[in-house]
């Protein structure tokens, strides 16, 4: 019989008794209930983004159609090309396409071997909040950010999808955890590990991966323990890198001749280049108005003016993304700022509260200010740091609210603001019991009271932190079990209840999944593909494309169900020119491509002639249109 006294040490009793020891018990020097809870967290974070996975189907038939492609040529997997012809390339770096890819080879092409990375990902990043925090914060500190993180209802939705988002975030908390590494141990290698994983994440979702890059970097030369000289040497060394780590995909790709690589998708030029600092640099942050797939929209669903603002992440499009503890960050940062004297004078902790706090103000102030092509998934690049934030300012309230009265009324401050926030939110949405919104404020208001006065004894602390907890986290809960519970698919996946207002994005979303808006449909979820023209497709042979069609979407479906190449005329939005017409004319003429799909409802939304348009009109006036299905179809095939 083993000892009470061998299943209590880790360093006696059998290799998996001390296995079970280090897994169960933790760290000797952490409360006894810490790992049990952490553990809990973990495994509830993995039953939610698990569960029933496969409801949404392909999830953004995109990016599926891409995975697709590369898991049936090196070519198109190396590029990220949206179709085994290697026509175009998705409009992003094709890391996160790896990951899946690799998932597809082993366990092969169906839903959830697709999607199970996103999910895996997901709960490493959990697990890295709580690691990053816990170097020198309180269990319940880091516990409590970790919670955040895992029930933010737009990183629920993003680790149940195949958006670039969930290697992008998990990559950026890795660089952060590697900066703390660099800072403790006063060795520059991890600073370099944190340039490579940064690296990484530009090769995943390009620029918007960078923007922990600033607090990084500040970190490093403020609070690493060097003589400058030496500090500017490796910072040096870290920004190549990354440069060498991120960008040598782009070099290898723009100096392929263009005649023997897939265009670029998202980029006019055919360029990496100019689709990094473009498409995905410059206009996504500054562009209002005049950009071609936004100007698709019905005037009802757009704004007036550019919705940006300080307030724009609390706003229907938005909101139920991010937006329920986003003013309780707000104030915590300011907190953290304000009671900066109040932190350890140690340099790893002033370098992560630093870091957490600017990462935190950066995006922010990035994502209400940026121009209109701005998506609501966007908001997920905020959870890391407003996680971060929250758990720097519970762990000052934690170890100075006896002697500091601000902390505590911040702390509180904070707690209403997140409490009204989740009024707020819970108010402009359908679906919720009306009582539910008076209860949380209600409840939040008790708890902020409660964290207020100073408690008498650990047990009133405990009861006061859940009190006020349940009514923060009750709404990102909800909506996070509501994103569990029904299928999401398409380009734009949304969190929660439909919305009140008329003229949000879920508002439109849900009108075209009931069949109005349809040519915005075939762009945001693809044309439903029919049995019939599945058929066709899947028969027909001698052909690098069985068909093409516009946009990205509805090729990517047919090609999904019919297993062969579909050709996206003009990339996602129809804009891209992509194939010229004459190329077009030579891949027909030389029998490469079957059939020609053709929509003209979405024709009539182009403003101005576009390759998508001269296409169309060449096919139209060369070749008989049949109807199958109610579809238009044109057989391209020389006849004999």
């Amino acid at each position: 019989m083993t000892s009470t006294a061998a299943l209590a040490s880790p360093r006696t009793g059998t290799l998996a008794q001390r296995l079970s020891h280090i897994v169960i018990r933790g760290n000797e020097a952490h409360p006894i209930w810490e790992r049990p809870v952490l553990l809990g967290i973990l495994f509830v974070n993995a039953l939610m983004n698990f569960w029933n996975l496969a409801i949404n189907g392909w999830g953004n038939p995109f990016y599926t159609a891409a995975v697709q492609s590369g898991t049936k040529d090196l070519p198109s997997a190396f590029y990220g090309a949206s179709d085994w012809g290697n026509s175009i390339t998705v409009d992003k770096p094709p890391l996160s396409l790896w990951v899946m890819e690799i998932s597809v080879r082993i366990f092969g092409f169906n839903p959830v071997s697709l999607l199970a990375p996103q999910a895996v990902m997901g709960v490493a990043s959990t697990f890295l909040i709580y690691i990053i925090l816990r170097r020198h914060s309180s269990a319940l500190a880091a516990i409590l950010a970790a919670v955040v993180y895992c029930t933010t209802p737009i990183v629920v939705l993003l680790s149940r999808y195949n958006n670039p988002d969930p290697l992008m975030l998990l990559l950026m908390l890795l660089a952060v955890y590697f900066m703390q590494l660099a800072i403790a141990s006063v060795r520059a290698r991890y600073f370099l590990w944190a340039a490579f994983v940064l690296g990484l994440a530009f090769m995943t979702k390009q620029l918007q991966g960078l923007l922990v890059l600033p607090s990084l970097g500040v970190a490093y030369l403020c609070w690493f323990q060097a003589p400058w000289r030496k500090k500017i040497g490796q910072t040096i060394a870290a920004i190549g890198t990354l440069a060498v780590t991120g960008g040598i995909w782009m070099l290898v790709v723009d100096a392929v001749p263009a005649q023997l690589r897939p265009f670029v998708g998202g980029s006019p030029t055919n360029s990496v280049l100019e689709l990094t600092l473009a498409y995905n640099g410059v206009d996504r942050v500054i562009q209002k108005g005049d950009d071609a797939s936004t100007n698709l929209v019905p005037q009802q669903f757009r704004q007036v003016e550019s919705d940006a603002g300080i307030a724009r992440l609390l706003n229907p499009n938005y909101g139920q993304e991010i937006g329920w503890l986003l003013v309780c960050g707000v104030v915590c940062a300011l907190t953290v700022l304000l009671l900066w004297k109040l932190l350890s004078k140690t340099p790893e902790t002033r370098a992560t509260a630093f870091v957490a706090t600017s990462w935190f103000l950066v995006t922010f102030l990035m994502l209400c200010f940026m121009g209109d092509q701005i998506h609501t998934y966007y908001t997920a690049a905020l959870a890391p740091p407003l996680s971060l934030v929250i758990g720097v300012a519970v762990d000052l309230y934690v170890k100075h609210r006896r002697s500091s009265r601000m902390i505590r009324s911040a702390v509180a401050v904070a707690a209403l603001g997140g409490a009204a926030s989740s009024w707020l939110l819970l108010n402009s949405v359908v679906g919720w019991p009306s009582w539910l919104p008076t209860a949380v404020i209600a409840v939040g208001a008790l708890g902020a009271t409660m964290l207020m006065v100073v408690a008498p004894n650990r047990a009133m602390l405990v009861v006061g932190v859940l009190v006020t907890m349940s009514a923060l986290l009750a709404g990102p809960i909800l909506t996070s079990l509501h994103n569990v519970a029904v299928p999401h698919n398409g380009s734009n996946p949304v969190s929660g209840m439909l919305s009140r207002n008329t003229g949000s994005i879920n508002r439109f979303l849900d009108e075209m999944q009931h069949g109005e808006h349809e040519w915005a449909y075939n762009i945001a979820f693809g044309q439903r593909p029919t049995a019939g023209l599945v058929t066709t497709l899947s028969q027909s042979s001698g052909c690098t494309w069985a068909a093409a069609t516009y946009a990205s979407q509805t090729a990517a479906r047919l090609q999904i169900e019919s297993d062969r190449a579909v050709m996206p005329v003009g990339g996602f939005a129809g804009t891209d020119p992509s194939p010229t017409l004459q190329d077009f004319i030579n891949y027909v003429r030389n029998g490469k491509i079957c059939y020609f799909l053709g929509h003209d409802d979405f024709l009539a939304t182009q403003t101005a002639p576009t390759a998508v348009v001269e296409i169309s009109d060449w096919v139209k006036a060369n070749f008989q249109a049949e109807t199958m299905d109610g579809q238009t179809l044109y057989d391209l095939r020389p006849q004999p």
